[in-house]
């Protein structure tokens, strides 16, 4: 599996044009999350503690107190003429060069307006080497759910490619620092695979989160999304 990732995913990543979906994709079934102009199908929202099932709260994820940048990227519009609503505590985030890109203060999420269950999801992001940033998938409420790591150093181990407070790299994987990098994660019933840039970083079986929201976490280091796309799975 891993092998046919690595052969199959450069060939595909250049023969696509940025935020678009080509004929073949379109026939897949494939849906474009960002069209590289709006922030539309996402919302900014604030972090928020985790609750289990039953509403109570849970534990934070090892390593959640994490490390925040110190040099966020400012902001080109101000939060009123946004066109990503900011509620009380909420991140920032703006659409530059057809790219999705946080900037200046507080920390936090870009969500889904969509909840997903069993999906192939394919998204781009670049960053600094030292970038503390994540995925995450089928977050309830908006909280909690799989946090596939970008982060290089996690205080708990749960480095680039792991899940964070689920399951841990056999080794360690990198990306290419302030050159663009490509996920792709799917999520089928109990069985989560995690590819990054053709290499499988994790392929385990979980059933804490069944469904949820797709966040993409901002830690007031500077890192931008692209390429946004999603394959639902029956």
């Amino acid at each position: 599996m891993a092998l046919i990732a690595l052969l199959m995913w450069p060939a595909t990543m250049s023969s696509q044009g940025v935020n678009s979906l080509t004929a073949r994709e379109k026939l897949q079934g494939w849906q474009l999350l960002f069209d590289g102009k709006t922030t539309t199908g996402w919302h900014s929202s604030a972090p928020v503690q985790g609750t289990g099932r039953s509403g109570a709260p849970q534990p934070a994820q090892p390593g959640a107190a994490a490390q925040i940048g110190s040099s966020p990227k400012p902001c080109a519009t101000a939060r009123t003429g946004s066109a990503t609503a900011v509620p009380a505590g909420g991140s920032h985030w703006e659409v530059a060069d057809g790219v999705l890109i946080p900037c200046g203060e507080p920390a936090g999420y870009l969500t889904s307006d969509q909840s997903y269950r069993n999906f192939v999801l394919s998204i781009e992001f670049k960053c600094g080497e030292e970038t503390n940033s994540g995925v995450f998938i089928r977050s309830p409420q908006e909280s909690g759910g799989y946090e596939v790591q970008i982060w290089k150093h996690q205080p708990a181990g749960y480095n680039t490619g792991a899940i964070v407070g689920t399951a841990k790299t056999a080794r360690e994987f990198t990306f290419k620092p302030d050159q663009w990098n490509h996920y792709q994660i799917t999520a089928d019933g109990d069985h989560i695979v995690v590819v990054l840039n053709g290499e499988t970083t994790l392929d385990i079986h979980d059933a804490k989160f069944p469904e949820g929201h797709l966040r993409l976490q901002y830690q007031q280091f500077p890192i931008a999304f692209r390429n946004i796309k999603l394959r639902l799975l029956s």
